[in-house]
């Protein structure tokens, strides 16, 4: 029999309380443990970091064997080769990216070429913003290249912060906190005064400046967040910069193309 546990979704009545399937939530918490750990972890370190009993993990982990979405090697489980394909199927999905690539060849074209820079597509996932698409330069170090999946927290990244200048203030407390949210007013504010344009220094990787534009659906939701990151940006970190506005016209572009 199924193990689910009934949760009220904020905003809801007790009438409208949707069921959750408390073994699909844990199997998530631990296939969110193993993307986020840098080295493979036994049954005892993933139960320990999911806060779950051992037997449990091993039961879970069977499970996920079974589907490749994990893979073991000397009692020690990673993510498994069906995790990339979910992955790979959404991001073939994904229209932003499909709508994005042009601008940003052309931004490696026109913008950053000869320069050792990286332009970069993310979208934010809960408290991260995950890189989607990339292209660099041939001056770009490689230790600068970011890989498709990689996240950094949202309120840290330039990218992260020009999509969460556009959500409403209760969604802003429920993804990065009470303490964050206040703490970031003055920047998410800036963005916005900016027309949708961050910025960080240093924040999300040390030495790595960024600037980036949000891209708005038609309801005025992010969507994504077009950015080009790199050692010392220099003048071009100011919103009215003319990468600033390359960036913002480019944004502006795409979003109207959005379905």
């Amino acid at each position: 029999m199924e193990d689910v546990t009934m949760v009220q979704l904020d905003g809801e009545t007790p009438q409208k309380r949707r069921s959750v399937v408390q073994s699909v939530t844990r199997a998530f918490d631990v296939l969110n443990q193993l993307r986020d750990a840098a080295m493979p972890m036994s049954v005892q370190e993933i139960a320990q970091s999911c806060g779950l009993d051992r037997t449990v993990v091993h039961r879970l982990l069977r499970s996920l064997l079974q589907q490749s979405m994990v893979v073991e090697e000397r009692g020690l489980f990673r993510l498994g080769p069906a995790s990339i394909l979910l992955a790979d199927r959404y991001l073939d999905d994904l229209s932003v990216r499909r709508l994005a690539l042009p601008y940003m060849v052309e931004l490696q074209a026109k913008d950053i070429a000869g320069r050792p820079w990286t332009a970069t597509l993310s979208i934010a996932v809960g408290d991260v913003s995950a890189v989607i698409e990339r292209i660099w330069t041939p001056q770009t170090p490689l230790d600068l290249v970011l890989s498709a999946g990689d996240s950094f927290p949202v309120d840290t990244t330039a990218t992260g912060r020009s999509m969460l200048a556009y959500y409403p203030p209760e969604q802003l407390v429920e993804t990065i906190g009470v303490e964050r949210s206040e703490a970031l007013g003055p920047v998410l504010e800036g963005v916005r005064t900016a027309n949708g344009i961050g910025m960080s220094k240093g924040e999300a990787v040390p030495g790595v400046e960024a600037i980036a534009a949000v891209i708005l659906s038609r309801r005025q939701v992010p969507v994504a967040s077009l950015s080009v990151s790199g050692v010392d940006l220099g003048d071009q970190m100011s919103p009215t910069s003319p990468l600033a506005s390359r960036l913002r016209r480019a944004a502006g572009a795409i979003q109207q193309m959005i379905p």
